[in-house]
């Protein structure tokens, strides 16, 4: 061998060995793995809050964690899309800051205080989450439950809350999120910070009272104990939970790599705690932050990271695949936005002013602090110093709207004072269903103490332009507080959240407060903000606040904003919400009345110019939209005799308060039983009622999301339309017809379809077909159909007369092709196995899925059957003939006999 082909044969075995140690590096940093948790516990949190030792564990003094960085100015690696933003900058302007004009107990934006400073950390680290009756913030020193006019309800202390796991946990950096799709809470915290002992802890509520039972777990981010876990953000889409971090190493506090841990989300809510753990390339940087994901269909996981201030650089990242193995993806996309940043200040010094001292604030990094993915956009906000360079002279708020597909920047804004006069820092952000934003931050100047400030921003104001900064709670005191540390801690981060209406937005940001006991203090302070217009609406079920679609599970044909009396019910509506079914009268002059309740959640009084229209249809399990509501449809084509359904009348709304209800009634003659008998027995005074409300005469008709031929979706989609399909029944043998379900197809599609029964009890909770089953009794075509065809399912059996028991919970008849336009009809009732069960109050739920075109499963309609008296529905059966005395009849009464029995008395004296 020559010299030549040896220098060449060492060259390559060179690139050979530096090729395999980058790999096997990289490999290792990459592999992504199943783990389980080290520890699993158990809470209740109302119990946990009744021991004294829950609070006083929490005001031990913690010790200070010391402020570690991630890298920033990250090199772009080969392929690098950036998508730049080329709208101006607002760079020039000079933003001034407005105070709230009404403050504290303001019924519509109020705020409150969340949790204050017991003066045993620093900084708080400010986790905070809504829900539909509670709020829950989380810091480093406790966790407090509060309702949502900020009354608290009961607190414990951050380590006592994860102490059940065992040890005694020194925690920090604690997040909290609430899932309106599955209704649970959700937290993560750190365990003993730069230690051997590093723990990520993650738990999820029970039920969506985070005052109840909550399963916890413990995770070792490091089996070698060299490296402990840092700042943890969380985000969830419908597949999964998702917790991010940055590894430093115990020795140096030197980074490592960010980590990720995939939970199968419902696995997670079912007990399974088994995550797919990525460790990341230190290429990749700081930890990417998961969104929280407001689109349940949203298959993808989206993540963000700052990348590169000095270019104006942030990076995408993204979970698939299905829940039990995810694939995390660090993207080629690099959106940037039109003027770059500084990622820190110089030397990451303490930076904002304050009033009446020369100690500084910190104001942290450019790192992003939270993310939302709604409306097939990613939006995010991160704190950035200007100018870019590395010696900025202010800090600011810079927030983004994203493509997640194409990386494009739809808008980007940064809320600055480009005078130096005014800070900004530790923004989040949340947006509503219809791309109102609010931002929640710090803000800082030589004018003022440290205070809490937002923006807003409505969907129709300019693009990438908020409405000013808004000072919610002024700071009262100086700040200084460093306990053994060096620096003068603020943030590290806030909260800001969607409220489960998904209409209003929270946050709860920090303030200097007024000191104690000699020390300086920070407090905590909640913000509601109900966007300035009006909406109305009524509600599909009892919990329902008028988000849009509707997140809740239940029946969207169970509306208890719908209700039927016979007989005139004049306000203030003694009885409001009891509902009956209708009776047919000979004339027009002696008509039933419908009620619907209209709530307005909007800020401001609404136009008085919305327009609600009531509909009747005869039951059915598979009703479609327009047909057959608008009059067109009969059940008998040709003499057209049996109308299907039809317009009640229509109503102008008068202006509506801001969070105010009204109720609208409806007088109305149902049609002739005697014209449906031949095709639907004696059930004939049964029927299907549907509220709608409309802002303008042409399509959409006001409506969120465009009405289908899905009145299902229609109803579930929009929450100014409601649909009652609950036929009332009496339990006394022979006091009622029998109840039947009917069947059908509206379409002008062939259907195959699917049915599926439950059974409620009469506290109305879901039962099992222990004490007895349901049984079907098809009629007519239908009966025909089933003796050539018989239906096939599961929990089903068919007995000899033709009839089909329903004996098994999650039974369903499936396969039961219809033509278009095609009706069947089923009696149907509950048949008791033992004397016990007789007398006993029960519900039957019915529903109808299908398959169209061979297209997905999807709920077509159902019906609810409710005999007696059930718990939730607020019914009164036929055969409850006596007659009606609310109470102050019957205080009358009662005065009445007394003044009889005081004569009576008098005379025998």
């Amino acid at each position: 061998m020559d010299k030549a082909t040896s220098r060449q044969f060492r060259s390559l075995s060179l690139m050979i060995i530096c090729f395999l140690i980058f790999s096997i590096s990289y490999g290792q940093q990459q592999k992504d793995t199943k783990v389980g948790p080290v520890k699993t516990a158990k809470l209740n949190f109302k119990e946990l809050a009744k021991d004294p030792k829950s609070l006083t564990d929490s005001i031990k003094k913690k010790k200070p964690q010391n402020e570690v960085r991630i890298p920033e100015n990250l090199r772009l690696p080969p392929g690098a899309d950036i998508k730049r933003h080329d709208a101006p900058p607002r760079d020039s302007l000079t933003l001034k800051i407005k105070k709230k004009e009404k403050v504290g107990n303001d019924d519509i934006n109020p705020n409150f205080p969340g949790l204050g400073d017991n003066n045993t950390s620093i900084p708080p680290d400010i986790g905070g989450a809504v829900g539909p009756n509670h709020l829950m913030v989380a810091l480093n020193t406790q966790v407090r439950i509060q309702d949502k006019n900020g009354l608290t309800m009961s607190t414990v202390g951050l380590d006592a809350f994860f102490s059940s796991l065992g040890g005694s946990p020194n925690m920090f950096d604690p997040k909290v999120l609430y899932d309106p799709f599955n209704s649970r809470w959700m937290i993560t915290a750190v365990a003993n910070g730069q230690s051997a002992n590093s723990a990520l802890m993650v738990g999820v509520s029970d039920t969506n009272d985070p005052t109840g039972i909550w399963s916890l777990y413990q995770f070792d981010p490091d089996s070698s104990n060299t490296n402990w876990f840092d700042y943890p953000s969380i985000g969830f889409n419908k597949n999964w939970i998702v917790v991010t971090g940055n590894m430093f190493a115990v020795s140096t506090n030197a980074f490592g790599n960010s980590i990720v841990y995939m939970f199968d989300k419902l696995a997670l809510y079912g007990g399974s705690a088994t995550p797919t753990v990525s460790n990341r390339p230190s290429t990749e940087g700081g930890a990417s932050c998961p969104s929280i994901t407001l689109d349940n269909s949203e298959e993808t996981e989206h993540l963000v990271s700052s990348w590169n201030g000095s270019s104006g650089i942030i990076r995408l990242y993204t979970i698939t695949g299905t829940p039990s193995t995810p694939n995390y993806a660090a993207t080629l996309l690099f959106p940037a936005a039109a003027t770059n940043w500084s990622d820190i200040p110089a030397g990451g010094a303490d930076f904002a002013p304050q009033s009446t001292v020369s100690n500084l604030i910190s104001n942290g990094d450019s790192r992003v602090q939270n993310a939302v993915f709604r409306n097939g956009s990613l939006w995010c906000a991160q704190t950035i110093f200007l100018p870019s360079g590395g010696s900025p002279t202010r800090s600011g708020v810079q927030w983004w709207q994203i493509d997640p597909v194409t990386g494009t920047v739809v808008q980007n804004e940064k809320i600055q004072d480009a005078t130096g006069t005014n800070f900004f820092a530790y923004p989040t952000l949340a947006i509503n269903a219809y791309d109102d934003l609010l931002i929640g931050y710090s803000s800082f100047s030589a004018a003022q103490f440290a205070s809490a400030n937002y923006s807003i921003r409505l969907n129709s104001d300019p693009l990438s332009t908020t409405q000013g900064s808004i000072q919610f709670k002024a700071g009262l005191a100086k700040y200084f507080k460093i306990f053994s540390g060096s620096s003068n801690r603020w943030g590290d981060y806030s909260s800001s959240c969607i409220d489960p209406d998904d209409f209003s937005l929270w946050t709860i940001q920090q303030y200097a407060e007024s000191p104690s006991g000699g020390s300086d203090r920070w407090g905590t302070e909640w913000n509601k903000w109900v966007p300035p217009v009006a909406d109305l609406y009524s509600k599909d079920l009892a919990g329902d606040v008028g988000a849009e679609p509707n997140p809740l599970t239940g029946n969207m044909w169970q509306s208890p904003d719908i209700w039927v009396r016979k007989s005139q019910d004049i306000p203030p509506y003694t009885f409001a919400h009891v509902h009956e079914n209708a009776e047919y009268r000979t004339g027009t002059s002696n008509p039933n009345y419908v009620y619907v309740e209209v709530h307005n959640r909007g800020s401001i009084m609404s136009s008085g110019t919305e327009q609600i229209t009531l509909y009747w249809a005869k039951p059915g399990a598979g009703l479609g939209w327009m047909d057959p509501w608008n009059g067109g449809i009969y059940f008998d084509p040709g003499p057209n005799t049996m109308l299907m359904g039809d317009v009640v009348s229509s109503q102008t709304i008068p202006p509506i308060p801001a969070n105010s209800s009204e109720i609208f009634e409806f007088p109305w003659n149902p049609p002739n039983p005697a014209s449906y008998a031949t095709a639907f027995g004696t059930n004939t005074n049964h029927f299907c009622l549907l509220s709608r409300i409309t802002t303008s005469g042409s399509a959409p008709f006001g409506m969120t999301f465009p009405e289908t031929g899905s009145l299902n979706g229609n109803v579930r989609n929009n929450n100014n339309i409601v649909w009652k399909n609950i036929g009332v029944y009496d339990l006394l043998p022979g006091t009622m017809s029998p109840a039947q379900a009917v069947i059908s197809n509206m379409t002008n599609l062939g259907m195959n379809a699917k049915f599926t029964f439950d059974l409620i009890d009469e506290n109305g909770v879901a039962m099992s077909f222990e004490n007895g089953h349901i049984q079907l009794k098809p009629i007519g075509k239908l009966a025909e159909t089933f003796k050539e065809n018989p239906p096939r399912g599961y929990g089903i059996s068919i007995n000899e007369d033709g009839t089909i028991n329903i004996s098994k919970k999650g039974a369903f008849i499936e396969n039961v092709n219809l033509e278009p336009n095609e009706f069947g009809i089923m009696d149907i009732s509950y048949v008791p196995d033992n004397s016990k069960e007789l007398g006993k109050g029960y519900a039957i739920n019915f529903t109808q899925l299908a398959k169209v075109n061979n297209d997905n499963e999807t709920v077509i309609g159902g019906q609810t059957f409710v005999y007696g008296k059930v718990a939730g529905f607020q019914t009164e059966p036929d055969g409850n003939k006596g007659w009606h005395c609310p109470i102050w009849c019957w205080m009358i009464i009662i005065l009445i006999i007394l003044f009889i029995l005081w004569i009576v008395r008098r005379k025998r004296n």
